[in-house]
């Protein structure tokens, strides 16, 4: 299983080139989709695993962000994005599965793309959910298991490489994850042969 200094360690390297190697991606469906999904974001929003800061530009300006990362090297790049779009946030190192935020402090809990990543994809959830208002939201915009038997088949097969490679899983299921952590979406839709999938989950 990978370390938490493992994963550090990978996306310290990754951030030099990850904005280059998904943009391919957020042209064809990335983009789409993080805009539709974060146009739910309102209020004081906490954003978990926020990388170089690929969803800054969808936020609306009321919203006043904070936004956690494993790796400082990511956060450095979200800084920039964030002066450039003058959002207001408030950047900082923390782990997913303990986050430092008091019980219900945030009205809107987001993660994109993280699900994947996580040693403890359910704690990281169950973390979501303690952070998260009452009557709050949890949003999510995840990758998983395909709903094609054939794509499921691949992913399966590549699955360790990827992992060692980007410490991403490529079959871990999205939904199974949400319920086992005892959430409920309001509302799912998948997208891309099924692989990609949009939450909107009331804690």
């Amino acid at each position: 299983m990978l370390s938490t200094i493992n994963i550090k360690e990978k996306y310290d390297l990754l951030s030099v080139t990850y904005d280059r190697k998904v943009s391919v991606m957020e042209l064809l469906f990335l983009k789409k989709l993080r805009k539709s999904l974060l146009h739910h974001a309102q209020g004081n929003v906490l954003e978990i695993g926020i990388g170089t800061g690929r969803n800054l530009r969808y936020y609306q300006n009321s919203c006043k962000i904070t936004g956690v990362d494993l790796s400082s090297e990511m956060l450095r790049r979200a800084e920039k994005k964030a002066r450039t779009q003058k959002k207001n946030i408030q950047l900082s190192l923390a782990n997913a599965e303990k986050l430092p935020f008091k019980n219900q402090e945030f009205d809107t809990v987001i993660d994109t793309l993280c699900l994947c990543t996580y040693q403890d994809p359910i704690k990281v959830l169950q973390e979501m959910k303690r952070v998260c208002k009452k009557n709050g939201k949890i949003l999510l915009l995840e990758h998983g298991t395909s709903n094609r038997k054939w794509i499921i088949s691949l992913q399966n097969k590549k699955n360790k490489k990827h992992l060692e490679k980007f410490c991403c899983h490529l079959n871990r299921d999205p939904i199974k994850l949400v319920t086992q952590a005892k959430l409920q979406p309001e509302k799912i839709k998948r997208s891309f042969f099924g692989i990609f999938y949009s939450m909107i989950i009331k804690p």
